[in-house]
């Protein structure tokens, strides 16, 4: 036969006792206190990961009427800035136009040489060109910068609507 717990002797009783009882409930279940296996180690701390080259490509502006000029920026980062391999890299500016799939786009290369000593590195992290848009359509942009080894990182690809005077 089971018993029932009086509710009025529960009035009776201190809070206290009810907050170790309703404790107790909870430790089998791992719900109070943290989990009540035995906790992991902790982890070792990363090991400092060099992060991979990265370009970012925006423009100014990206929304305009026939003609438009625009203002390309790019900027590099993840790179070491004393590294000889991108010291005066060769820069890629690329355009689809309109109507035009990626693998017919204009390319507009630029590629610098190193004529300083070896002591003195200079590696550029932004790149920006200027260009002029005739024509109402949508035109994609992007950038890629070559190393010495020949390894090329590129951008993203920038989206510029232009569009016709009424």
């Amino acid at each position: 036969m089971r018993k029932f717990v009086d509710p009025r002797r529960l009035r009776q009783t201190s809070p206290l006792v009810v907050l170790a009882f309703t404790v107790a409930l909870m430790q089998p279940w791992g719900l109070a206190f943290g989990n009540s296996k035995k906790e992991a180690p902790p982890k070792e701390a990363p090991k400092e990961e060099k992060k991979s080259p990265r370009l970012l490509l925006n423009g100014s502006p990206v929304y305009g009427f026939a003609p438009m000029e625009i203002q390309l920026v790019a900027t590099l980062t993840g790179i070491d800035p004393l590294d000889p391999n991108y010291c005066h890299a060769a820069v890629t500016w690329v355009r689809v136009d309109p109507g035009s799939s990626p693998e017919k786009e204009t390319r507009l290369t630029e590629a610098p040489r190193c004529l300083h000593d070896e002591n003195e590195l200079h590696v550029s992290t932004t790149f920006s060109k200027n260009f002029e848009i005739l024509y109402p359509g949508s035109y994609l942009y992007r950038i890629s910068v070559t190393g010495k080894d020949g390894r090329e990182i590129r951008s993203n690809y920038l989206t510029v609507r232009v569009l016709r005077v009424p």
